[in-house]
């Protein structure tokens, strides 16, 4: 059994609360059949300020360097501490203009709460909010995103592996898997798949998306999404959902940069490691 919170930070987006809570009684039910992961007893949706989704996702960047530094070896620490000072660089500069152009984003907490976070301005600029289809999709994908979570304990089964993993690994499994669940999802809802990249974005999302100071930042946000749908539809057409279940357990067997363009390699990877 599975309780869902929707809460409203603003204070002022009640209406956006009702909505959304309204649609997980019909997506919960398929997260499990869909994925064969149970999601946790608790899952937060949260509506928050654009200011709130930026600290949040400054937040989650820290901790996820406080982790990466704690496994490195002394000689590799100047590596770490470099590449941490250009994320921070590149945050500082691209959140201000990003923040408006996310439909949500699911966090980890230290206490393993699983939250999902949306600002009413990403959804109104992205055209989600425009059509209850669109939202659906959103709150599927993200439903996932909790089931993931708690598969791999919010990622400490992937660090406790005998190799780091790669975050570039992480977040195309992650970004892949939950965009092939809500499409299976969305079409037992509506009959045919639903892609939020379709709903009419706004004059401010458009001029955004094509500032070239995030350019670069935007295009890797998508890049998961795209790679990592056709990865996992691979694996689960040549092995099952149950096999590739296992990634969730076991960081050796999340994609190598060779099989993340070429998917049956990682296909064949999964059927043959026991």
């Amino acid at each position: 059994m599975t309780d869902i919170e929707v809460l409203d930070e603003t204070g002022t987006n009640a209406t956006l609360q009702h909505r959304i809570d309204r649609i997980p009684t019909e997506v919960v039910p398929l997260v499990q059949p869909t994925t064969v992961l149970d999601l946790p007893h608790l899952v937060i949706f949260r509506i928050v300020s654009p200011q709130t989704w930026q600290s949040e996702q400054l937040t989650q960047m820290n901790q996820a360097f406080t982790a990466l530094r704690a496994r490195q070896p002394w000689w590799k620490m100047l590596a770490v501490v470099r590449r941490e000072a250009a994320a921070r660089s590149v945050f500082r500069r691209t959140a201000p203009l990003l923040r408006d152009l996310v439909m949500g984003a699911t966090l980890s907490g230290p206490d393993l709460l699983s939250e999902t976070i949306l600002t009413p301005q990403g959804l109104h600029h992205t055209g989600v909010s425009t059509d209850e289809t669109y939202l659906t999709q959103v709150v599927a994908h993200e439903l996932v995103h909790h089931a993931q979570n708690r598969a791999s304990k919010h990622g400490t089964r992937w660090a406790d592996s005998r190799s780091a993993p790669p975050r570039l690994a992480i977040s195309i499994l992650e970004g892949g898997h939950a965009r092939w669940a809500d499409r299976q999802m969305t079409r037992q809802l509506f009959g045919t798949a639903v892609d939020a990249d379709t709903a009419p974005r706004s004059d401010h999302y458009l001029r955004v998306a094509g500032d070239p100071r995030v350019a670069d930042m935007y295009a890797a946000r998508q890049f998961p999404y795209t790679v990592g749908c056709k990865l996992v539809e691979a694996a689960v057409q040549s092995v099952g959902i149950q096999r590739l279940n296992q990634v969730w357990r076991d960081g050796l067997l999340l994609p190598s940069q060779r099989e993340m363009s070429a998917p049956e390699l990682w296909a064949t990877r999964l059927r043959t490691m026991t």
